[in-house]
């Protein structure tokens, strides 16, 4: 059955799961060996800056060697929950039994293998790299590992995410939101235990938007930058991302846009003017056209590139 998407939900059955898993959780490889991958089942949905998923599938091996190989792979810190079945969880020279009722914080950044030797039902959330202290970050150069049946914590997460998704279809985008936001903060509790709180809380939006910026700095050529891009990269939900860019007064397509200008405008002072060139210019900012350049640059400056060219207007001006 092929995954399908309803609404905000994702789902996928049978040999389609594997296909949404590289989707949703980035470069992974699933061997199912001489399991039944038919048996396989997956519902996913964001939750503001958070995605739950729910899944069950026969025994089979999850390969998480270049998780973020590529810049559209999510960057998320990821939390496994072992609902049913067993499994070992493998990364950093530390070889973990996964039993019911466990919790596994990891960094798929960094290598890992998941064996389930039997079959399993699971529950992940994944959390923008972001929402998490440094200091918290830090730790998971081993992955950090817990039980409900010892941690109290745990227990109240465990049970906000299976009710959670037993009512996905009944929240509004405001009370996914919400509950999104819930699930962070626990996490950022279960994780800051023991860890110093030198540091002054900062917003995670903040952190967010400079991040997003960076992003999009080593990406601006892209053609296919876009927002959907974006918040794939960044493990959350579009609309997370125009939430961060509130502060800034304008959209993200805005941002991207204008700051393509920007550049434009100061490699064209070094422009030999030629249309030739010009259009070198354009197309390597992310332009479709030189048309399309021509056209945004006039709106944005009120002369064309040649004339700002021809003028030599000091890159002081370029605002």
């Amino acid at each position: 059955m092929a995954a399908a998407l309803r609404g905000y939900v994702e789902n996928a059955n049978g040999r389609a799961f594997a296909g949404l898993a590289r989707n949703l959780f980035g470069n992974v490889r699933l061997d199912f060996s001489t399991a039944d991958e038919e048996k396989s089942r997956m519902v996913s949905a964001m939750l503001g800056a958070c995605r739950l998923t729910r899944l069950e599938a026969d025994r089979h091996v999850v390969f998480g060697e270049h998780v973020t190989a590529g810049p559209n792979d999510p960057d998320a810190i990821k939390l496994l929950v072992q609902t049913e079945g067993s499994a070992l969880f493998a990364q950093g020279g530390l070889y973990a039994p996964v039993s019911q009722n466990a919790l596994v914080i990891y960094d798929p950044r960094r290598p890992y293998m998941l064996t389930n030797s039997t079959p399993v039902r699971q529950l992940l959330l994944q959390l923008p790299r972001h929402a998490l202290p440094h200091a918290a970050v830090e730790r998971l150069k081993r992955p950090f590992i817990t039980h409900a049946e010892h941690d109290g914590m745990c227990r109240i997460l465990l049970s906000l995410m299976d009710s959670t998704m037993h009512e996905i279809d009944h929240l509004d985008e405001a009370r996914r939101l919400s509950v999104g936001q819930t699930m962070i903060d626990l996490v950022r509790a279960m994780m800051g235990a023991g860890l110093p709180q030198a540091r002054p809380v900062v917003n995670p939006l903040d952190l967010l938007l400079q991040r997003i910026k960076e992003f999009i700095d080593i990406h601006l050529a892209r053609p296919d930058l876009s927002v959907a891009t974006i918040a794939r990269r960044m493990g959350c939900s579009v609309r997370y991302i125009y939430r961060a860019f509130e502060v800034e007064g304008l959209t993200p397509s805005d941002y991207i846009w204008d700051l393509r200008l920007q550049r434009a405008a100061a490699q064209l002072q070094d422009a030999g003017g030629y249309a030739g060139e010009i259009s070198g210019i354009a197309f390597a900012l992310g332009f479709s056209s030189s048309a399309h350049f021509s056209r945004a640059f006039r709106h944005r400056y009120g002369i064309s590139p040649s004339q700002w060219r021809k003028a030599r207007i000091f890159v002081g001006s370029v605002r």
